[in-house]
């Protein structure tokens, strides 16, 4: 498809904003297996999703929010979204509810976490209530059954999804800047204060090593993924008046300045100035994010930092590369599994899920 009439295609689809996602079209692509947290009429789940029913399943008593897959170890990691202490640890083949993890006294999770480059330390990003609601990074000791060995300042407030840099040696993460406590729930204590910003952590030291403040101090930061190439993709959500008009989605390479990503020649306006999930394919062409608030899933051209296509998704939640397929992988809130394929202008269906509400986050079993 040409690169003119991939635009206009995008724009028809922007303006028609329920076409090509019926949740009653069967299944006509395959995927890899989905790891993620869902809700239903039953109650809150976690496990993994394969073809056209659950294959692993655990009930919880709390709200999931991001999972991992411990390759190594054949083990699910899922974390409590804000403001929860849990995080469980289920077996990726039998199903079985290994271990449930509480964070340390003063501590709860924010629903993100990630692996060391050895599999050996599981990485979470965590609010030190203790702290007065600092930022910390929690480090747990996977092949002690995820005990908890210590905790690294992250020098920011409300660090939310963090990733490993392709050195192996640091980590970055997503200041969101928000300071809540579990005393007022999720309210935000510090409106006129915030501070988001991107950090780099060097794991070794301890220490952030690297800081990139938000163009605005309400644009809070929360949501990233990174490149094997190092460019880090970073998603905003404002929390001051809507539409805030400003970028939401921008690129980083370590020593440079934060760069906003263009919407070129795409009609687009958001209205509700809410990233949630992030996805690189893994050449570094192509990022996506999920627009929940506003129904949209964009495409993004990595090269020329500029969107490529806009895709109408009613609730749009979770996005992962599915390189065996060439595809990214999309998840709503009606439970509808999507694939995007970047040389497509139409989202393509996957699965249903009658009754499920996914989880804004996505992970592949492999």
């Amino acid at each position: 498809m040409q690169r003119r009439r991939f635009i206009l295609a995008s724009g028809a689809l922007l303006s028609m904003p329920w076409m090509g996602a019926s949740p009653a079209l069967a299944k006509t692509a395959k995927f890899t297996p989905v790891i993620s947290a869902a809700s239903d009429g039953e109650g809150k789940h976690i496990g993994v999703w394969r073809d056209d029913h659950w294959q692993v399943f655990q009930t919880i008593a709390h709200r999931g929010h991001d999972s991992l897959y411990h390759r190594q170890r054949r083990e699910l990691v899922f974390f409590s979204r804000r403001p929860g202490r849990e995080m469980y640890i289920v077996d990726s083949k039998h199903g079985g509810l290994l271990h449930t993890i509480s964070s340390e006294n003063g501590y709860h999770y924010y629903g993100h976490g990630c692996l060391s480059a050895d599999g050996r330390y599981l990485y979470t990003t965590e609010n030190h209530i203790a702290g007065d609601g600092a930022g910390s990074i929690g480090v747990y000791d996977c092949q002690q059954d995820y005990q908890c060995v210590g905790h690294m300042d992250c020098d920011g407030i409300g660090p939310h999804e963090l990733a490993l840099m392709p050195d192996g040696k640091t980590l970055a993460i997503a200041i969101g800047g928000i300071k809540t406590l579990p005393a007022s729930g999720r309210k935000t204590l510090n409106p006129d204060t915030m501070t988001p910003a991107l950090h780099y952590l060097d794991i070794a030291s301890g220490q952030v090593v690297e800081r990139h403040a938000a163009p605005h101090f309400q644009l809070s930061l929360r949501h990233l993924d990174v490149s094997s190439s190092g460019q880090v993709i970073i998603g905003a959500q404002f929390q001051g008046s809507l539409p805030s008009r400003l970028p939401l989605v921008y690129s980083h390479q370590r020593g440079g300045a934060l760069t906003a990503m263009s919407y070129g020649e795409l009609p687009l306006q958001f209205k509700q100035d809410y990233i949630a999930s992030i996805s690189i394919d893994t050449q570094g062409i192509h990022a996506v994010t999920s627009c929940p608030r506003d129904n949209l899933v964009c495409l993004w051209d990595l090269r020329s930092l500029q969107l490529q296509g806009v895709y109408p998704l009613r609730d749009s939640a979770g996005a992962i590369y599915d390189a065996a397929y060439q595809q990214f992988i999309l998840s709503n809130g009606n439970g509808q599994l999507m694939a995007l394929k970047p040389e497509q202008a139409k989202l393509i269906p996957l699965a249903y899920a009658p009754g499920t509400h996914w989880d804004n986050h996505l992970t592949l079993l492999r």
